[in-house]
């Protein structure tokens, strides 16, 4: 009988970073519940000595439809054309004591570069952008960024459906820039955009109702983006705690719950590997 092989698998160190930089962009169901796990890492980050930084990033108002479904306040609701991401920054800042940036506007590609900060020496850097929105042309600037940027920005895509969702991180663009060493240690992970290229066209169901909507005729799981922020949430304390990351990607499906995450090995790195 054949000996059973099992495929090593690699890990991506960011290094001696000390300081992180993340731009939340997207402030509906799963991004303003995952800003308040942000928010509260970075709280937890902050007493480890390791500074973070938060951007929240979202054009859209606080209605009545998205509270309890959304980490939004009843008063900015009945306020009315409060935008979501001052919302949020301002009971976070409150609660934790942190200085949250909040950019009420649309996301475009090169809106990082007045945000991307690299500083030198002890104090490097590393950048994370953590895209919770809904629709191709929102991911089509994100993607836009993370080739602007060559491997400097790392993204972490979010993304879900009645029951189902995944989560996606990477760097580059030119795959050709992969590296695997001996020790089990991989520089970087091809963009979310080119491990799920799809993502940037057009879906059917970027139609359909919101997920508010969908949530009060219940043909949305109410738990579907909490999942999600979960998995993401796990996904950034690992990039700002352990400064590392060991998956791919990850996918879910609540009906029934099951979590399967994608390795980093170099069976699942040559798929994207170009002709």
């Amino acid at each position: 009988m054949d000996a059973l092989a099992i495929e090593p698998t690699y890990r991506v160190l960011l290094g001696d970073v000390s300081c992180f930089r993340i731009m939340l962009i997207g402030a509906g169901g799963t991004g303003s519940t995952l800003a308040l796990f942000l928010a509260g890492l970075a709280f937890h980050a902050r007493h480890k000595g390791i500074q973070v930084d938060l951007t929240l990033v979202d054009h859209d108002v606080v209605e009545m439809k998205n509270c309890g479904h959304q980490a939004v306040s009843l008063q900015s609701a009945q306020i009315g054309r409060v935008p979501k991401v001052a919302d949020l920054t301002l009971r976070l800042n409150a609660a934790y004591g942190l200085g949250i940036e909040a950019w009420p506007e649309r996301y475009e590609g090169d809106m990082a570069r007045s945000w991307f900060h690299q500083a030198g020496g002890a104090q490097a850097t590393a950048h994370l952008i953590i895209g919770c929105v809904d629709n191709h042309l929102a991911r089509r600037e994100i993607a836009e960024t993370i080739a602007l940027f060559d491997g400097h920005i790392y993204a972490l895509d979010c993304g879900n459906e009645q029951y189902s969702g995944q989560i996606l991180i990477g760097n580059l663009t030119d795959m050709s820039r992969i590296k695997l060493d001996s020790l089990g240690l991989c520089n970087g992970l091809p963009s979310p955009y080119i491990q799920e290229p799809d993502l940037l066209e057009p879906d059917p169901n970027e139609q359909a109702p919101s997920c508010a909507e969908m949530m009060l005729a219940e043909t949305q799981s109410l738990m579907v983006n909490r999942m999600a922020t979960t998995i993401a949430g796990q996904y950034a304390a690992d990039f700002i705690l352990q400064r590392e990351i060991r998956q791919m990607s990850s996918s879910f499906n609540l009906t029934p719950p099951a979590v399967t995450s994608l390795l980093i090995t170099e069976t699942n790195l040559d798929r994207y590997q170009k002709e």
